[in-house]
C-alpha cells in the first residue's frame, strides 16, 4: 500500500522539522512538502495534492483557517488537520466550519499527532469533543445574538461599534465622528440599549472582535 502524503506548515522551524521527522519516521506516511508561511503552503499543495496538510492555525501570510478555506473553494482533495497552540471559541467554530478533518492542540501533539492522522487517512475526524463542542455551541449562540440584536443597529452605530472594537477611546470617538464627548457618549448609550449589553467589554464579547453589517442597516 503506498503512504499517506502529508504537508505541513508552521512557521517555527523546530517545530516544522520535529513534525516532520515525527510523521516521516511512521511508514504509513511520507512528508511531501514543507512550508514556513501560510503563502507558501497552499501553493506547495495545490502543487502536490497531499492526502492531508497538517497547517498551523497561526502563521504569517496566510493562517491556517484562510488556507483551509481556500482548499475548501478550489475544491481539493486533501484533507486538513489544524494545529494550534490555543484557539477562541470563533476559531473553532470557523475551523469547524470551514470543514477540517482535524484539530490537534499543540500540547497533545507528540504523543497523539500520528493517532489523529490515522484516523483522518482513514476518513474519519479528529475532533477533541471536551475542546470543540462547547465551543461551537457557545459560538453559534453568540452569533445568533449578535445577528439578532445588530439588526436594531443604524449604518453610523455600526461604524460606531467597530471603533469600540478598535479600542477608540470616546474622547477619540467623538474626534472620529466631529462631535461632543457628550454625544459620543449618548451614542453609545443608545447602542448598548439596542445590544442589550452594559459596557464596552459587553459590547466587544458580543460583536465578536468584528461588528460588520447589520441584517437591516439604515
Amino acid at each position: 500500500m503506498m503512504p499517506t502524503t502529508v504537508a505541513i506548515a508552521d512557521d517555527h522551524p523546530i517545530v516544522l522539522r520535529g513534525l516532520s521527522a515525527l510523521i516521516d519516521a511512521d511508514p504509513a506516511f511520507r512528508v511531501v512538502a514543507t512550508a514556513a508561511d501560510g503563502g507558501t503552503a497552499l501553493e506547495a499543495i495545490r502543487a502536490a495534492t497531499p492526502d492531508i496538510a497538517v497547517l498551523d492555525l497561526n502563521m504569517p501570510q496566510r493562517s491556517g483557517l484562510s488556507v483551509l478555506r481556500e482548499l475548501r473553494r478550489l475544491d481539493l482533495p486533501t484533507r486538513t488537520v489544524v494545529l494550534a497552540a490555543a484557539a477562541t471559541d470563533a476559531e473553532i467554530y470557523d475551523i469547524l466550519d470551514a470543514g477540517a478533518a482535524g484539530l490537534m492542540f499543540k500540547e497533545a501533539a507528540t504523543d497523539q499527532l500520528l493517532d489523529c492522522l490515522h484516523a483522518v487517512a482513514a476518513g474519519g475526524q479528529w475532533l477533541p469533543a471536551e475542546r470543540t463542542e462547547g465551543a461551537a455551541t457557545r459560538e453559534a449562540a453568540r452569533r445568533g445574538k449578535w445577528r439578532r440584536l445588530s439588526s436594531r443597529l443604524t449604518s453610523r452605530e455600526v461604524q460606531i461599534v467597530q471603533l469600540v472594537i478598535d479600542g477608540v477611546t470616546n474622547k477619540a470617538l467623538a474626534f472620529r465622528l466631529q462631535v461632543s464627548e457628550g454625544t459620543a457618549k449618548v451614542h453609545l448609550n443608545n447602542i448598548f440599549r439596542k445590544l442589550e449589553v452594559g459596557s464596552r467589554s459587553e459590547l466587544v464579547e458580543l460583536a465578536g472582535g468584528q461588528a460588520g453589517e447589520p441584517q437591516d442597516a439604515r
